[in-house]
């Protein structure tokens, strides 16, 4: 058992025995804010400036921590004091730190055989920040070179926003919990916030009787004390960056897992225990699973899975205490729906690989913050496929793929790994490229090398660099080592530079000495993207053609590849094999028809990415918008739920972005004959046995035929469905309710509204809470739409759920002009119900479903001037900006050719 907080730091033992004044908490001498250091001895020189790339002066490095908390979740703040073994590299007058919105009483460094030397703490703005966040301790005499202890005593208000340390109501019961990534340790204690800096914690946090407090490691020992609070000590953690450090307090319901060869525990709100079942199936098979690909066990010595009620993020990776929306966790067995079954595999599966990376081997900067996102997407659908094929997770992690691709486009897209000088921009860093483009690259990389010799180079890549930190040149150093190809120089294309390659693949049959095959590289562009000259890659390209075993590999770059098809000419090729490789590529009209009449010929991730690309070559400009009338309808037979998923998708952004209001009639009869076929193939319910992946057709079929096609039968079952849950959700299959109750929204009026906001109050499980929620952003009258809009207004629907109210609106062609108008309308309402940052992505996001030029406009000069304040959120405004001037491109090139054919038929 290591060591707790209660025992000091050995350096600290050591001052104390040579007489030097420790402190005990925060109550402390009065605050040292506003004394001089002429004050406290000689004058002190100026501290080193903000660096312009946005880390800290280097001038002490931080060694080990102590942190003694004092947390009453039912309070308005907490008090800490931090204690900091550090190294000074040589005599200084000042150290720059992190702190954030908290108030600092004691400031003293201890210095071994030396009286302590005490400090005035002033805050300021580090490069390119809106907030204070740069802590500057000024001594009174300079500290030596050697080892010192640094101790802060401070109290702080909870956050507001869910990050840093905030609480949380539940029922009658307040809780605390943590959110750190990426900047936001600063606000629950003083520290030097950098992933660089990895080191072990000892933590202690006095709670009132009745609570429990949990952290990163096991608990040690607890006791009473003399003022009616209970002390818990934690073991000694292993290394971590200030990022990772978790922490939570509460009366919570604690449901033991596995017990060897290490525990699993399920950490929920008190009465939500027996809700978490699943969760800890699940957990307990991906970290074994994990554990085998990464050839390292599980490497902390406990491992909590805790399910918090309000929480920004997904899940969180925190080593240990591992946090998750409470929907992720709580589902009850008996009516979980399918899509929640596989949503938590693959949470938990992702959490879990950031164990190994990003915990035990963490990124040196935000700029390879990839290696973490990247690698723990690739590895969640890799591990959840290796423990539950039947869920298809790598062919829908691909299907992601064709959407981050369109970010990737734009002109305002940055780099996977680009460089970071501000907390703004470590925070933008966390977004589809980062996590998809990042995962698309290493899956790339893995079918090129084969998937053994990637596996060993990523072992050889965690052995090497477990407990330190690392870049992505040591990843492609691991690689290369057992590959011997030159895996950094084709990753650097893709990671240092955004873009989408584009393949022109061609072919003739005939001739002198049989067919010919030409590849040819470009780059992907959508309509309106304009920009640099064309940029050129080293690509891995596979092409697989009918009556082929396997599939011909080539390494494309800017010259073109020729080769000879022999006497025998495919009657398809198709440019993508397995959908491996990241580019689109771009077939003539002729031959991109041929291979959709030949579709049943290829693999479902192939159909995937023949309807995906078939939609990038319209919005390139490649073929006629009127093409898909003759694309899409070849593919009326299919019944792999991802293609379907993809077909539902483009004839989505068809009526968004090509169809006139005047055609739409006409447009929703054509959608309604692709699917109704499917629809009455998979009606409304299925038996208790029926495949995972009928359930998931049905719900975009019938999504299709209600949200697109309008299909008044479909909104009138849907209607049923609704009355049905509404007065007892037990009554309607789960799967089915997640359906129906949305679509029913969209003819009702203001009673429905009423009624939905009473079962989100009443609802038993997070999920029927939210799929009441989710209705409520669904409905088509703009009045009862607002007001809906309005109850995210108050405390009604924590700031975690949200997401769910206004992200159905952005998504729906109809209910995006009506939340722009709102959201103008209520922006001071909205920002002091959303403060901070964290939701700004979001609020933002409606402005890339403008598509005229004119509300593109009216879209600018509303969000640029509303946004400065807010960190990480200037680069998703530009891009969504972006996104709306590509759609009124789009629009403008290819609407009449759409109306034109419509109007024919």
């Amino acid at each position: 058992m290591r060591r707790p907080i209660a025992i000091p730091l050995v350096t600290l033992l050591a001052l104390v025995a040579c007489g030097a004044e420790t402190g005990s908490g925060p109550a402390a001498p009065a605050p040292l804010a506003g004394s001089s250091s002429a004050a406290l001895g000689t004058a002190a020189p100026p501290a080193p400036a903000p660096r312009d790339d946005g880390r800290l002066p280097a001038t002490v490095t931080p060694q080990r921590y102590a942190l003694a908390l004092r947390i009453d979740p039912a309070q308005t703040r907490f008090s800490g004091t931090t204690t900091i073994q550090i190294a000074v590299p040589e005599p200084t007058w000042n150290v720059v730190m992190h702190a954030r919105d908290m108030s600092v009483s004691r400031a003293v460094a201890h210095v071994a055989g030396a009286p302590d030397i005490p400090a005035t703490a002033t805050t300021r703005l580090a490069n390119g920040g809106v907030i204070p966040e740069e802590l500057v301790l000024t001594f009174a005499r300079p500290l030596p070179q050697g080892q010192a202890v640094l101790e802060i005593a401070y109290d702080a208000p909870f956050a507001p926003d869910l990050a840093g340390l905030y609480r949380v109501k539940e029922g009658d019961a307040w809780y605390a919990y943590t959110q750190f990534e990426a900047t936001d340790a600063r606000r629950a204690f003083p520290c030097f916030d950098e992933p660089g800096f990895k080191t072990a914690y000892d933590v202690s946090i006095t709670t009132p009787r009745g609570m429990l407090a949990l952290a990163n490691a096991p608990e040690a020992s607890h006791e009473n004390t003399p003022d009616g609070m209970v002390a818990y000590h934690f073991e000694t953690s292993r290394p971590l960056p200030s990022y990772l450090v978790a922490f939570a307090v509460g009366n919570f319901d604690v449901v033991q897992g596995q017990t060897s060869p290490f525990p699993i525990r399920a950490i929920t709100p008190k009465g939500k225990g027996g809700l978490t079942s699943l969760a800890l199936e699940a957990s307990a098979a991906l970290v074994a699973k994990l554990g085998e690909y990464f050839d390292v066990r599980y490497p902390y010595p406990k491992l909590d899975v805790v399910a918090v009620p309000d929480f920004a993020a997904g899940a969180m990776e925190n080593p240990g205490l591992v946090t998750f929306r409470e929907e992720l966790l709580e589902i009850d067995p008996a009516r979980a729906t399918t899509t929640a079954r596989r949503r938590q595999a693959l949470v938990i599966a992702h959490e879990f690989a950031h164990q190994w990376f990003g915990d035990l081997v963490t990124a040196k900067w935000w700029d390879d913050i990839w290696l973490n996102e990247g690698m723990a997407t690739w590895a969640e659908s890799k591990m959840v496929d290796a423990w539950k094929p039947s869920f298809g997770a790598t062919t829908e992690e691909i299907a992601d793929v064709q959407h981050v691709m369109d970010t990737d486009a734009l002109h305002s897209a940055r780099a996977v790994r680009q460089p970071v000088h501000s907390v703004s921009e470590a925070m933008e860093s966390f977004d589809g490229l980062t996590y998809e483009k990042g995962a698309a690259v290493l899956r790339m990389l893995e079918s090129w090398l084969g998937a053994d010799t990637f596996r060993r180079g990523v072992q050889r890549y965690v052995h090497a660099n477990a407990w330190g930190n690392a870049s992505a040149s040591d990843l492609f150093d691991a690689l290369e080592y057992v590959s011997t190809q030159k895996v950094g120089a084709i990753a650097s294309g893709f990671l240092d530079h955004p873009g989408v390659p584009s393949v022109l693949l061609s072919w003739k049959c005939g001739g002198k000495n049989g067919g010919k095959l030409e590849l040819r590289e470009s780059e992907w562009r959508p309509l309106g993207g304009g920009g640099d000259t064309p940029r050129t890659w080293t690509l891995p390209v596979c092409v697989s053609s009918d009556g082929q075993k396997g599939k011909s590999c080539f390494t494309l770059g800017a010259d073109p590849i020729a080769r000879d098809l022999g006497a025998h000419c495919p009657a398809w090729l198709y440019p993508n094999a397995d959908e491996t490789g990241y580019y689109r590529f771009v077939l003539d009209r002729p031959q991109l028809l041929a291979l959709a009449r030949v579709s049943r010929s290829l693999a479902p991730v192939d159909r995937l990415g023949l309807v995906s690309n078939a939609w990038a070559e319209v919005r390139q400009g490649a073929i006629d918008a009127s093409a898909l009338f003759e694309v899409i309808p070849t593919f009326d037979y299919e019944t792999n739920r991802v293609v379907i998923d993809q077909l539902s998708s483009v004839v989505e952004e068809m009526d968004r972005s090509l169809v006139d209001d005047g055609d739409r009639p006409a447009f929703r009869r054509w959608v309604a004959a692709r699917f109704a076929g499917k629809k009455a193939m998979l009606g409304w319910e299925g038996g208790k046995k029926e495949d995972d992946d009928r359930v998931l057709s049905r719900n975009t079929v019938l999504f299709a035929m209600g949200r697109v096609a309008h299909d008044a039968a479909t909104l009138a079952e849907a209607e049923k469905y609704a009355q049905k849950w509404l007065k007892d959700p037990t009554s309607v299959p789960s799967d089915t309710a997640t359906i129906a109750v949305p679509l029913a929204s969209i003819r009702a009026g203001a009673s429905r509204l009423d009624e939905l906001r009473a079962a989100a109050k009443s609802a038993k499980t997070p999920q029927d809470r939210i799929v009441a929620i989710r209705a409520m952003g669904w409905f088509e009258d703009p009045t009862v739409l607002r007001q809906a809009f309005d109850v995210g207004l108050t405390d009604e629907i924590r700031l975690g759920e949200l997401r769910y109210l206004y992200g159905g609106a952005v998504g729906r062609r109809e209910s995006a002009p009506v939340l722009y108008g709102w959201e103008k309308d209520n922006w001071g309402k909205i920002r002091a119900r959303i403060p901070g940052s964290r939701g700004g992505g979001m609020l933002v996001g409606v402005a890339g479903a403008m598509c005229t030029k004119a509300d593109h406009d009216d879209a600018k000069a509303f969000f640029e001037p509303a946004i400065v304040a807010m960190e990480g959120v200037k680069r998703p405004l530009e891009e969504r900006l972006e996104q709306a001037s590509l759609c009124a491109a789009l629009r403008e090139h290819g609407a009449a050719d759409v109306a034109t054919w419509l109007k024919g038929k």
